[in-house]
């Protein structure tokens, strides 16, 4: 009976260090703590996963809002842009995992949007999991989400004081990943990343559904962009022509 315990104690202790060490395994060096995509775009890394920093005339929009929930570095890079927390116009969440939106519900002002089918993830669904997913969060409690979201069907266009997005669905790696162009930048969340000299999308070990979310990248064929800006890696310059020999070898 002892040695079963045992058994069992060393497999709860493995199972998270082997899913940590293929996390890191297959991880692109990511870009640093502080990262520009271009003027009035920086990221900032928050506790694991980048939070994107778009300046508008009177305040920012983020893109995702880490793990961190207290939000330290995400304050502070808004702090040195002299953008107080009620001046966050909306924070756009590319998915429901929660190193994308922990932070989020500490912009009073701030409309919070996700994408179709990932609400209820946000809210403390884990069905959707991936593996590591599923293995973290057996382990870890997940962090609050805000109080009020809006659900996107996934084709919308916003506009938040003058800076507009358009919303582009790519289920797969969650049900209802999203990603946001905002002019010439891509945000893709966990959908597609820098890896190498290319760009690629997740390893099924983080996704819930690799083929479809590599199906979905063929909606971004019709748009106009240059660089993505990702949950992870950072940013990727020519990432359009890297895209089309992506699914060139599909």
């Amino acid at each position: 009976m002892k040695k079963k315990i045992l058994i069992a104690l060393a497999v709860v202790v493995a199972l998270p260090l082997l899913a940590v060490a293929a996390l890191f395994a297959t991880r692109e060096t990511p870009d640093g703590p502080r990262v520009e995509a271009e003027p009035g775009v920086v990221g900032v890394e928050a506790g694991g996963a980048y939070a994107w920093i778009v300046r508008t005339p009177h305040g920012a929009v983020l893109v995702d809002a880490g793990l961190d929930a207290k939000g330290d570095a995400i304050l502070a890079e808004l702090k040195s842009q002299g953008v107080e927390p009620e001046q966050v116009r909306a924070v756009l969440i590319t998915h429901g995992h929660p190193d994308h939106y922990a932070a989020a519900g500490l912009f009073p002002k701030a409309k919070v949007l996700v994408g179709p089918g990932d609400l209820a993830m946000i809210r403390g669904d884990k069905t959707h999991y991936a593996t590591f997913g599923k293995i973290m969060g057996a382990l870890m409690a997940l962090p609050p989400g805000p109080p009020a979201i809006t659900e996107l069907r996934g084709d919308e266009q916003l506009e938040f004081d003058g800076a507009r997005f358009k919303v582009i669905a790519t289920p797969g790696h969650s049900p209802g990943s999203v990603m946001y162009l905002y002019k010439d930048v891509l945000f893709t969340g966990d959908s597609l990343m820098r890896k190498k000299h290319g760009v690629a999308i997740a390893p099924s070990l983080f996704s819930e559904d690799s083929a479809k979310n590599r199906a979905s990248l063929r909606a971004l064929e019709p748009l106009a962009f240059d660089k993505i800006a990702d949950g992870h890696a950072g940013v990727t310059a020519g990432a359009k022509a890297k895209l089309a020999r992506l699914l060139a070898g599909s």
